[in-house]
């Protein structure tokens, strides 16, 4: 079963699973919070870094060597683990509940 995210409002940038609203919610005291599904949208020349979160050009030499936490997924080269070219775009308005 794949991971759902979650924008907190039609402005946020960064989607979260649902385990993070849940304990925001129980942080809170609250018992439901509305917030917008994100869905799925690949991409081609544009990059996610799952690590440092971060946007870029595919073409930019930010990715590899210049990258600190550069880390390959077969362990000795090539793309780094932290690499997506899967980003979130807003979807439907919901509500969550406790």
């Amino acid at each position: 079963m794949k991971a759902e995210y979650y924008f907190l409002s039609e402005n946020d940038e960064i989607c979260y699973n649902k385990a993070h609203f849940l304990d925001l919610m129980e942080y809170e005291g609250w018992t439901e919070i509305e917030v917008y599904k994100a869905v799925p949208e690949k991409y081609n020349g544009i990059f996610w870094c799952k690590h440092d979160t971060f946007c870029g050009d595919s073409s930019s030499e930010y990715c590899g060597k210049q990258c600190k936490t550069y880390a390959p997924r077969n362990g000795k080269s090539g793309r780094c683990k932290y690499y997506s070219n899967i980003l979130y775009g807003k979807g439907e308005q919901l509500i969550l509940t406790l």
